[in-house]
């Protein structure tokens, strides 16, 4: 009898120690679209922020899974879509289901609605910036949606990739600042994690030409690391 107790207890022990080291390693689903593919300056898919996030889970030895939901034109009704449809992703060369990496995901980055806002704006002599504000106020309803709908499968840790002055227009700049603020204010209604890269941004270091859109290595890498701090704070140290 006591033979059965100590293995009992031996078998608690293993399943406990295992259960506890499995729980610091983080399940990362990265989506979105140009910019979550790492985009350069050619419009070639290159190295992401993402990849950035995920190498470092690699050498830190906390990376359960990985996986995407990433193409360069998606806009956010793209993503909501997928998500219903629940198609099928790779996970470490298996297929799973969207719903399914949602719920298991630790971590999860987006960004999205460049494309959404872009889409029938057409840049000639009748455009005038209020298209773009009442553009972005049918936008940000369907950004709310995704959020409504992302949090009906994870309750974790789940950060939004700001907008940035990608057209390098300095007279835009009042209205990405209205985007992001309107994006961060729906955040905390759904406790997403709203990450601000406009003003890093602004450095021409991040970017190869002044006439780019897509930021360049140190620019992804930048958001990265931005990405890794919220990470450390918010994941890591309470593992």
């Amino acid at each position: 009898m006591k033979n059965i107790l100590t293995i009992i207890v031996i078998i608690l022990a293993v399943l406990l120690i295992y259960l506890g080291f499995k729980d610091k390693n983080i399940y990362y689903l990265s989506i979105g679209d140009s910019l979550a593919n790492g985009t350069n300056s050619v419009g070639v898919e290159d190295y992401g922020y993402g990849d950035y996030v995920k190498d470092y889970l690699v050498t830190n030895k906390l990376l359960d899974d990985y996986a995407s939901l990433i193409k360069n034109n998606f806009r956010s009704i793209d993503i909501i879509k997928s998500i219903e449809d629940n198609i099928k992703i790779k996970v470490n060369n298996k297929e799973k289901t969207i719903q399914n990496a949602l719920i298991k995901a630790d971590l999860i980055t987006i960004s999205i609605g460049m494309n959404d806002l872009f889409s029938n704006i057409t840049f000639n002599n009748d455009f005038s910036v209020n298209d773009l504000y009442n553009k972005f106020d049918e936008v940000i309803l369907d950004i709310e949606k995704l959020f409504k709908l992302l949090r009906n499968y994870s309750k974790e840790e789940i950060i939004f990739i700001g907008f940035y002055n990608c057209l390098k227009d300095s007279k835009l700049s009042d209205f990405f600042d209205y985007a992001n603020e309107k994006i961060d204010s729906i955040a905390k209604i759904y406790d997403v994690t709203y990450l601000n890269i406009s003003d890093d941004l602004e450095n021409t270091i991040y970017f190869d030409s002044t006439l780019d859109k897509f930021p360049n290595k140190k620019g992804y890498e930048m958001i990265a690391n931005k990405i890794i701090n919220i990470l450390k704070d918010k994941i890591i140290k309470k593992a």
